[in-house]
């Protein structure tokens, strides 16, 4: 073999042995495929994941809106005087005195919106057929996978305000219940807010605001006695 033929074969040799090499180096289709699964496995357990804490984020922003909003309210009504005509609605009012807490918003003079788009309702009654003058926050929401949650938080925020409260009423799917504020409580065994534990609050929600009526609004009531402050 002489000098140019060695090299001619060294040269396609070396060529033939790259060539052999490429596919190597590469990924084949399956592979790629199981690749790209496990990125959407993981992307999707990601994005759930996110959901649930930007879920649980805005029910405990949530949460927090609804005490400022009811010690606002508080504040409020003992600046009064009571000099208010039979049925009165504070909405306007409030919105003036920056009263309502961010990501809430005024719809109309008889309504207010919360984080959950639920109508809020700051009323004072004084109709003939009562024997007393009330204000109340009437909270109203449709039947969603929210809605427990919601009267859970709303129940457990009046608890703790239960000092002030003269009676939270529920009205749901399954009828309606009532409990009273702390100077209400004219017995150890009356139906008091105050002594509603953990479970009591999330039987009484899982009970009224039934998963049977997709139709059906529910009101929470958190009542005051407005002539205390008269």
């Amino acid at each position: 073999m002489n000098l140019f033929k060695f090299f001619s074969f060294s040269f396609h040799a070396h060529n033939e042995r790259r060539q052999a090499d490429v596919p190597l180096c590469g990924r084949s289709m399956v592979e790629m495929l199981g690749v790209l699964a496990i990125i959407g496995v993981l992307s999707v357990g990601a994005m759930s994941g996110y959901s649930k804490a930007m879920l649980k984020y805005k029910l405990n922003k949530y949460t927090e809106n609804v005490n400022l909003f009811i010690n606002n309210f508080i504040i409020f009504r003992q600046s009064l005087g009571y000099t208010v005509g039979e049925r009165t609605y504070y909405a306007t009012i409030l919105q003036k005195l920056n009263l309502i807490p961010d990501g809430w918003r005024y719809k109309d003079s008889k309504n207010l919106s919360d984080d959950f788009g639920n109508n809020v309702i700051p009323v004072h009654d004084n109709r003939a057929d009562t024997s007393f003058n009330h204000d109340g926050i009437v909270f109203v929401f449709d039947n969603s996978p929210r809605s427990s949650e919601i009267c859970q938080i709303l129940v457990q925020t009046a608890k703790v305000n239960s000092s002030f409260i003269w009676m939270l009423y529920l009205q749901g799917s399954k009828g309606y219940y009532y409990t009273y504020g702390d100077n209400y409580c004219d017995t150890p065994s009356a139906n008091c807010l105050r002594n509603l534990s953990v479970d009591d609050i999330y039987n009484l929600c899982y009970t009224y605001i039934g998963k049977d009526a997709s139709e059906y609004r529910y009101q929470i009531a958190i009542v005051f006695k407005s002539d205390e402050y008269i």
